[in-house]
């Protein structure tokens, strides 16, 4: 997992892509959270352990790849960054997981109320909760996380039109006839 998931990030940042919150940037943010995640609760690795192995990669493949020498400073600088970002949150979110896990109760069903408060609150993928459920042998409430995500878009989209409106709920736009 770790292996192959600083080979993705590498590669893919030598060529000039980054994470980020959408795109092929939101894959690599997850791609590098699940291996973090991974190597710090499966494998006890300590905070930091991600973006050490970036030279050793460079060290194997640089020859054949001259673009992972080239941009060696930088692509550290990234993952080191993001592996920072994430282990802030990852500490508690893994506690809190973990809580909330345990409350599933017998349907063995992590609720998908849960995910979501796990990704608005501590910055966890959903397919990431998805994972850690499977590993203790619960299914993830696609549903009920999908609905709470619509839900949040709707609540969203009505405070932005509140917004527009102004504060009293009156539409203060400006329309030609008014203006003339």
């Amino acid at each position: 997992v770790v292996a192959d998931h600083i080979r993705t990030l590498c590669f893919a940042i030598a060529d000039g892509a980054t994470p980020s919150n959408d795109g092929r940037g939101y894959v690599l943010r997850r791609v590098l959270r699940r291996a973090v995640r991974y190597g710090r609760q499966n494998l006890g690795a300590d905070l930091g352990f991600f973006s050490r192995l970036v030279p050793t990669l460079v060290d194997l493949m640089g020859e054949t790849f001259p673009e992972l020498k080239e941009h060696r400073g930088r692509v550290t600088a990234i993952i080191k960054d993001e592996e920072e970002s994430f282990s802030r949150t990852l500490d508690k979110g893994l506690l809190k997981f973990k809580e909330l896990a345990e409350a599933a109760g017998p349907d063995k069903v992590f609720k998908g109320a849960d995910a979501h408060f796990l990704y608005t609150s501590m910055g966890f993928p959903v397919d990431l909760t998805e994972l850690m459920a499977e590993e203790l042998g619960l299914t993830l409430d696609r549903d009920g996380f999908e609905a709470k995500m619509k839900e949040e878009q709707k609540l969203s989209e009505e405070a932005h039109r509140r917004k527009q409106m102004g504060k009293g709920g009156k539409d203060m736009r400006l329309v030609a006839e008014q203006t003339a």
